[in-house]
């Protein structure tokens, strides 16, 4: 669900609106344990995002979808503690929103 949020508060943003949507269901549904292929689809969406960044020298946002990949992947391991909001998702949304 945050996730969710996190796509439509980047809608507007200058980041394709379908990439960041999809990083955001893909990445909920790898925190959920959806398996392998929600998080390579995920990883695939979040690599969008991070090539749209580097084409625009957006560094702070391309590090900003690293940490929040880094949260991803941790969630999604057994035995991660499940976080509510995440310190990396929120900077990828202020990097990454502009």
């Amino acid at each position: 669900m945050r996730l969710l949020a996190l796509s439509a508060l980047l809608l507007g943003s200058a980041a394709s609106a379908q990439d960041v949507s999809a990083f955001a269901q893909y990445a909920q549904r790898c925190r959920e344990g959806g398996g392998a292929a929600a998080c390579r689809s995920a990883m695939e969406q979040s690599h969008r995002l991070k090539n749209w960044a580097e084409g625009r020298k957006l560094w702070r946002c391309y590090t900003a979808v690293l940490g929040a990949e880094a949260e991803m992947i941790a969630a999604s391991l057994p035995t991660a503690p499940q976080a509510e909001g995440t310190s990396a998702w929120q900077e990828m949304r202020a990097m990454c929103g502009r």
